[in-house]
């Protein structure tokens, strides 16, 4: 008897959750819709919030970006391939050299890692030519410099150029706001070049106006010519690399693996060296 309880009972139960699942899969399901939209702001307020996230408001201020980035080979006629990961920095100055205007100079900093383990390494397989490649630290230090407004930027490889215009488009998506923005390379860079990067910065943060400076997560991906490392001669072709990471206050706050490698073999790209902010900019566009 009592068995004939228990399967009756385990029958009823069945058919009560075979039931609800049925009712379940016939309700209309309600859908959470995101939103984003487009937001429209004149040139200096366009500026200046790109500066909140970019960057910082600060009439002065060191501006810190950690990220992971992949390099992949683009060659002319056969299917690209991923070479190596890297790790690095950009850590650059800003000083405010009249309304709204503002003098930049900063570098990068790299270390290559294994495409799989992720580990540091010196040397990879550029699966081209089949052929094992010393791979160095990547250290651009070659920054000329350059001026911003809301006119746009003077790179100061050529400071008589008027100010080329920048691509920035904010946009609101569910609870961030995020801008979309293309890097204007200096004039002298090769031909073969063009970065383009979305920041992502908290709306809540965002809408706070008594911040200057915003956490943002960032991503991107930039084409560049093949580096030297590479051995790629005259073969036709160029790189790719997509990269992500964040804005960071200072370098207290690095991975401490990074940070032990950079204060070893680069102690000076650890900080701007602002001598270049003290040196007069002859000939400089007054856009």
């Amino acid at each position: 008897m009592d068995r004939r309880v228990t399967l009756k009972t385990l029958l009823a139960g069945s058919i009560a959750a075979t039931s609800s699942a049925v009712d379940a899969l016939a309700a209309p399901r309600k859908t959470t819709h995101w939103t984003s939209n487009f937001l429209e702001f004149d040139p200096i307020t366009r500026f200046r919030q790109g500066l909140r996230v970019q960057r910082s408001l600060a009439d002065e201020a060191d501006v810190l970006h950690w990220y992971h980035f992949t390099m992949v080979a683009i060659p002319i006629g056969s299917a690209p391939v991923p070479v190596v990961r890297w790790e690095g920095i950009e850590l650059s100055h800003h000083r405010r050299i009249g309304t709204d205007r503002y003098r930049m100079h900063g570098h990068n900093l790299s270390f290559p890692r294994a495409l799989d383990s992720g580990s540091f390494v010196d040397d990879v397989l550029n699966p081209l030519p089949g052929e094992r490649v010393k791979v160095p630290p990547m250290a651009l230090t070659s920054d000329p410099g350059s001026v911003i407004s809301p006119s746009g930027i003077i790179r100061l490889d050529a400071p008589g150029v008027a100010p080329r215009p920048e691509y920035r488009v904010f946009r609101r998506e569910g609870d961030y706001v995020k801008l979309d923005a293309i890097r204007v390379a200096p004039a002298g860079w090769p031909v073969t070049f063009i970065e383009m990067g979305c920041e992502s910065t908290p709306a809540k943060s965002f809408d706070d106006a008594r911040l200057e400076w915003l956490p943002a997560e960032v991503s991107g991906g930039y084409v560049f010519p093949w580096p030297a490392w590479m051995n790629m001669g005259k073969t036709p072709g160029h790189m790719f690399a997509i990269w992500r990471g964040y804005k960071l206050r200072d370098i207290d706050e690095l991975p401490l693996e990074f940070r032990r490698r950079a204060a070893g073999e680069f102690p000076q790209l650890l900080q701007v060296d602002r001598k270049q902010f003290d040196t007069p900019i002859p000939g400089l566009h007054p856009g």
